[in-house]
């Protein structure tokens, strides 16, 4: 019986072992998330910077493209919502292309254009004048008034463009026929003005500043300033400061959506105009720097018959008005057929 007894125990003990040894193992607890975190005291989410808005600002190499060369030269970004893209131009064509296309946000360009484009409903508001006149009749001979060039040869450039238009005017309002007083020579450029003059096969020629400057330095004191054209406007259209040569125009819609940025971007630019004025010789440094079009020394001695400053739209409308007025009593075409009214002007 003991012996029974002992042999069912030893199977028993057996039967357990085997048992344990075939059971499952548990697994492991999963780890605890860590609790998320609420109140002052929690992580900000990160948030995406917002793309900034491109803006073309365009404009032709020479004397209009100084009055930017302060912003150039520190890549003047008003706002950070939007990245100003400064675009100088190497000819009219692209200048123009510029605007008819709509590409531009914001231009420097002639006044004639910027009339011709708000006629044509483009989408473009004035809002100051870039640069004022700046031509003049030069010689090696004296003519101290514009009747004592009758029967003389004028050697000029563009034709059909502003600088023909500004002198014809001037002479018709001197009761002078361009086309039957005297002789108009017409060479392709201006840059072939200034030899012709020096070779001597010109007495009298109408070039702009800095060219002007760079011929009287040539000519060892024979060459003279006869006439600046642009005082002679304001004389004969009985107005203060001559005729707007360049004007700054900007999107309407872009003054319209942002007007913020367009003040800001205004007042920068006028600082630009400011600095222009007061440091020509720095601003001939930033010309050669950047490719502006002019010569240090032709900026520093030309400066002065440039003509830049009186920029706010708001100081100037009469200019423009009677500017305007004289072309559609000429030359209708030239800004689109007829006066652009009030909408023009930026308000």
């Amino acid at each position: 019986m003991k012996r029974f007894l002992s042999l069912m125990l030893v199977l028993l003990l057996s039967a357990g072992l085997i048992t344990g040894c075939a059971a499952p193992s548990t697994p492991p607890p999963a780890p605890e998330e860590p609790p998320v975190s609420e109140g002052p005291d929690a992580p900000e989410p990160v948030e995406e910077p917002a793309e900034s808005i491109n803006i073309r600002f365009a404009f032709m190499e020479g004397v209009t493209a100084l009055t930017a060369g302060k912003m150039m030269k520190e890549d003047t970004q008003v706002d950070s919502a939007f990245q100003i893209q400064y675009d100088l131009l190497r000819s009219t064509d692209l200048l123009t292309s510029s605007i008819m296309n709509g590409e531009a946000d914001i231009a420097m360009i002639p006044s004639t254009l910027a009339a011709s484009a708000y006629n044509k409903n483009l989408g473009y508001t004035v809002a100051g004048t870039s640069t004022w006149g700046n031509l003049y009749l030069i010689g090696t001979e004296d003519a101290p008034f514009l009747g004592a060039l009758v029967g003389r040869e004028i050697t000029t450039f563009g034709k059909g463009l502003t600088p023909d238009l500004i002198f014809r005017m001037l002479l018709l309002k001197d009761a002078i026929e361009p086309d039957s007083d005297l002789t108009l020579n017409y060479l392709a450029t201006a840059a072939e003005v200034g030899p012709y003059l020096l070779s001597g096969k010109a007495t009298f020629a109408i070039l702009p500043e800095p060219a002007v400057s760079g011929v009287i330095a040539k000519s060892e004191g024979k060459v003279k300033i006869l006439f600046d054209l642009n005082s002679l406007w304001a004389e004969y259209m009985q107005v203060e400061k001559g005729y707007p040569q360049a004007s700054l125009v900007i999107k309407t819609s872009l003054i319209e959506e942002h007007p913020e940025f367009v003040e800001s971007f205004l007042a920068a630019y006028e600082e630009s105009i400011q600095w222009a004025m007061e440091n020509p010789g720095e601003l001939g440094s930033v010309s050669e720097e950047l490719e502006l079009g002019l010569a240090k020394e032709a900026v520093v001695s030309g400066i002065k018959r440039m003509n830049i400053g009186s920029f706010p739209i708001e100081d100037s409308k009469a200019e423009y008005e009677a500017y305007y007025r004289a072309i559609m009593d000429f030359a209708p075409d030239f800004i689109g057929g007829k006066l652009p009214d009030e909408g023009l002007y930026y308000r």
